[in-house]
């Protein structure tokens, strides 16, 4: 699955602006036997109808995190804005992201860039020690000026994205995006793997816009299904997870670990999964023989909370990483490759 999930993650999808992964989705969903159709909000749904069955929601987010143009300065300069929330300052912790390469999407076409900062030699001399972190302190550097920049369509509100291509370590794979475009790769495997006859639900699979800023084509998906009539029995999100193998954390906090399978999560910072359906991946994932992993999340949410406020039963499976919500985040090929193997068995009745 290396090529695709390189192919899926290397592409440009920030906040608000996933069209080219959400056309991909529709385009391979449709060539896999789903019918398809695009919601207003940008969402792709792809469906396999099995008259008289239950109906399952399986979802996964087309959108990667994002910086915006807050202003350019007088210079070229480009000052940034959280694709998220923000406010005058920002972790200490988010000092790993100056350095890294960028593309600023400007109207007219990409720009490459680095997030740059007062650092070496200069730093030293004209710096006093950092004992915070604003957003004045780093901003993206082009080479070019401001009059090339506009000239290129960039204004206030274009966004940056990073610059990182997504390359296989052994049995590991590391890159942008990995959240969530490995669960979108696990998807059209399941789907290619399963013959539409196998299916035990009626199966509609969503790919969801901006989540990473509340879940915002979840809770239009949610919206519609309660408003037309057309509810689901059950959804399960798809998702990347927090691995804690890594110096400083431990099982303590996080247990989950690269290579021991994909997570099953009961609760995040936002809901409480349903029980009957949690409990139920669980026992397909024992009577498959699929090692999985359990776990609890606190600063993570997910699209199961729009769902589980239409009224719609959700439940998550993540495959494990490191490195989340950066451009180095880290996943095992093994526990993506189990991911698709829960997926399948329980779409075909567990």
């Amino acid at each position: 699955m290396f090529n695709r999930i390189k192919q899926l993650t290397e592409m440009v999808g920030p906040i608000g602006q996933e069209h080219a992964v959400l056309d991909f989705m529709q385009a391979e969903w449709a060539a896999l036997g789903a019918v398809t159709r695009r919601s207003k909000t940008g969402n792709v749904l792809g469906r396999i109808a099995k008259p008289g069955a239950q109906k399952l929601l399986i979802a996964a987010h087309a959108d990667e995190l994002c910086y915006l143009v807050r202003s350019i300065s007088h210079d070229g300069f480009l000052f940034l804005a959280n694709g998220q929330s923000w406010g005058r300052s920002t972790d200490l912790r988010n000092a790993f992201t100056i350095g890294s390469r960028v593309k600023v999407l400007g109207r007219n076409d990409i720009i490459p860039g680095v997030i740059g900062s007062a650092v070496g030699h200069l730093a030293s001399i004209a710096l006093h020690d950092l004992h915070e972190l604003t957003w004045n302190d780093f901003w993206v550097d082009t080479g070019l000026s401001r009059a090339e920049l506009q000239a290129r369509g960039v204004t206030p509100g274009t966004r940056i994205i990073w610059d990182a291509e997504t390359v296989q370590w052994g049995d590991k794979v590391v890159g942008k995006a990995l959240d969530d475009r490995v669960p979108l790769a696990v998807m059209s495997e399941m789907l290619r793997r399963v013959p539409p006859d196998q299916f035990a639900w009626d199966v509609t699979l969503a790919c969801t816009v901006q989540e990473e800023i509340g879940t915002v084509g979840a809770a239009a998906l949610a919206a519609h299904a309660l408003a037309s009539g057309e509810q689901f029995d059950a959804a399960i999100i798809l998702e990347i997870g927090m691995a804690g193998d890594i110096p400083t954390v431990g099982d303590l906090s996080m247990p989950l670990q690269l290579g021991y399978g994909p997570g099953l999560i009961h609760k995040d910072s936002l809901i409480h999964y349903d029980y009957a359906l949690t409990k139920a991946l669980e026992d397909c994932a024992a009577a498959h023989h699929i090692p999985i992993q359990h776990a609890v999340f606190g600063s993570f949410g997910s699209d199961g909370r729009a769902f589980t406020q239409a009224d719609i039963p959700s439940a998550m499976m993540v495959f494990p990483a490191r490195y989340t919500h950066s451009p180095f985040e880290m996943g095992h090929l093994r526990d993506i490759a189990l991911m698709v193997d829960w997926l399948a068995a329980f779409c075909c009745g567990g």
